[in-house]
């Protein structure tokens, strides 16, 4: 957030773009992932969970389109910042209602995926994911996200999570890779963590070893990306 700060004013988003070349706009490679998020839901007034909703930019589209939306996120200090409405709770903490679409955008590796599908079985038949996975092995321990969406997480599992969805009745509807078009958003911050360094330490806090650090995470994480280790992947789940 931080470095989009300095780019350019007003941060609308903190997820991953879904770009068309590498030299995009990061905010119109992000609005054409948000546009993906909005293509696969029932039409309104359906009523949509947003699940991890930052600073509600996918929020505010989706009522201004006639959703009845409801946004949670546990963090105070994005909830601060957002434009519309948005309670503070954790998913799992959520008691049951009913939704006609639950959309994790960029938040399900926040949330055990066992806990995340039985939650999700109390409240809908319809579950939207837009996030990353390591394939068919268990993420590294040092795994952590090195721009987009949120600060250092561990990524769920490919195989886990959708046994995770099986196990719960949930069955795979949409399964698209597309990290190819995800990944660029890696390669935009890399350079820029270098370019603020100075900024980031002087109104972060942060120190030089953990710039470094973060830098080397993307550096890591841009070669998993290459090998197929991780994908940034499309997921619809139904019961």
């Amino acid at each position: 957030m931080h470095i989009l700060t300095q780019e350019g004013g007003d941060v609308a988003a903190l997820h991953y773009g879904f770009f068309e070349h590498e030299h995009e706009p990061l905010g119109d490679a992000q609005e054409r992932a948000t546009s993906m998020l909005l293509e696969r839901l029932p039409i309104p007034p359906a009523r949509i969970l947003d699940a991890g909703c930052g600073l509600g930019t996918t929020l505010a589209k989706l009522l201004a389109r006639g959703y009845d939306a409801i946004g949670i996120n546990p963090d105070a200090k994005q909830i601060a910042m957002a434009q519309v409405p948005i309670v503070c709770a954790r998913f799992e903490d959520l008691e049951p209602s009913t939704f006609d679409a639950i959309v994790f955008q960029e938040s399900s590796q926040y949330i055990d995926a066992n806990a995340l599908f039985a939650k999700a079985r109390e409240m809908t038949s319809h579950v939207i994911v837009f996030d990353e996975f390591a394939m068919h092995v268990a993420p590294p321990p040092s795994a952590e996200r090195a721009a987009g969406g949120g600060g250092a997480t561990l990524l769920h599992s490919y195989d886990a999570f959708v046994e995770a969805a099986r196990t719960n009745g949930f069955a795979i509807a949409e399964d698209l890779d597309v990290s190819q078009r995800a990944t660029p958003s890696i390669d935009y911050f890399q350079p820029r963590f270098e370019r603020y360094r100075k900024s980031l330490i002087a109104d972060l806090g942060v120190t030089n070893e953990q710039i470094d650090a973060l830098i080397q995470s993307g550096v890591e994480n841009r070669a998993r990306y290459a090998s197929g280790a991780y994908t940034y992947r499309v997921m619809q789940f139904r019961r």
